[in-house]
């Protein structure tokens, strides 16, 4: 998908051939597989939340100076970030600190 398309996903309206997940976190890396798409991901916690498509957050987020870790992304507290996956793959969250739950929400197809 390239970013004109996922920027066009990500604006569309919500449709019934959408789908939302969950994903409860903590400070421990956890995962849940996702079917190929554009997603938007919203965190309902107060932490910031830190995540990977296909790889652990288990050392993330990386120390400064760090080399890039690949397929990375933060999810502000309360905040939402869109990305796109072109197969099933297991998408890996954890939270700065405390509990919460990520909502992800699969655009639908126009």
């Amino acid at each position: 998908m390239t970013p004109t398309d996922l920027a066009r996903a990500s604006a569309a309206p919500v449709l019934a051939t959408g789908g939302l997940r969950t994903l409860d976190v903590t400070t421990t890396d956890g995962s849940i597989t996702l079917a190929a798409g554009a997603y938007e991901v919203f965190n309902g916690a107060s932490a910031h939340a830190v995540a990977c498509l296909g790889a652990s957050t288990a050392s993330m987020p990386p120390v400064t100076g760090a080399s890039e870790v690949a397929a990375a992304f933060m999810v502000p507290a309360g905040g939402a970030a869109a990305f796109a996956l072109d197969a099933e793959t297991a998408v890996h969250a954890k939270l700065l600190s405390g509990t919460g739950t990520l909502y992800f929400h699969r655009k639908g197809v126009l």
